[in-house]
């Protein structure tokens, strides 16, 4: 097995070139791989997009393995991401193409009014700072668990819990005060459409 510990701490030192070196054909191999033929030119937008969501948080990992497991799991999330957006567009585009033209008028228009209440409360969740927008990401977008949570910033599970419960309150603010169920009913459908992009 191969020793990545010098990548690692020259990653942490903030210095990416021996990471791009050393793992970045394979981690291109990995997403392309992920991502399947027909989507295999996705595959360098994810592992950038993985890359720098790990060197943003360099500094939250305790050794080398799990820096390494974070950066291979953001890339398979990303690129399952990007699989399942597909899919949803390909089934989208199939029921639109059977459906009579005053069905995809009325649909088009609920898009449109969905996409609208999606870019509000992308504005908020994008408000909030930058502790709670990590928590809400791995929370409702990845669907980490409060435990995993907790390990990968180096706290207790009962702080991720009420970091939560304050960034659920600061939402419902944002938002000029939804309901907890609403709210919950909104970022249930944003999880649902984040999976599928």
């Amino acid at each position: 097995m191969i020793d990545y510990t010098p990548v690692y701490e020259r990653f942490k030192k903030g210095q990416m070139s021996l990471l791009y070196e050393v793992m970045y054909p394979g981690l291109l191999r990995y997403a392309a791989v992920t991502l399947g033929d027909e989507l295999a030119y996705l595959a360098e937008d994810c592992v950038q997009d993985a890359v720098m969501a790990t060197y943003e948080r360099r500094s939250s990992f305790a050794d080398t393995e799990h820096w390494r497991r974070y950066l291979i799991l953001s890339i398979r999330n990303r690129a399952l991401k990007v699989v399942r957006h597909k899919d949803v567009c390909d089934s989208y585009a199939d029921s639109l193409a059977a459906q009579p033209d005053t069905d995809t008028e009325r649909d088009i228009s609920h898009a449109l009014i969905h996409q609208e209440m999606l870019d509000t409360l992308y504005a908020a969740i994008d408000s909030l700072p930058r502790m709670y927008r990590e928590i809400f990401e791995m929370s409702f977008e990845q669907g980490m668990r409060n435990g995993e949570i907790a390990r990968l910033l180096d706290v207790a599970e009962i702080t991720v819990k009420k970091r939560k419960e304050r960034l659920l309150s600061m939402l419902r603010a944002r938002l000029g005060g939804v309901s907890g169920f609403d709210l919950m009913a909104l970022l249930m459908e944003l999880r649902f459409f984040s999976e599928a992009m």
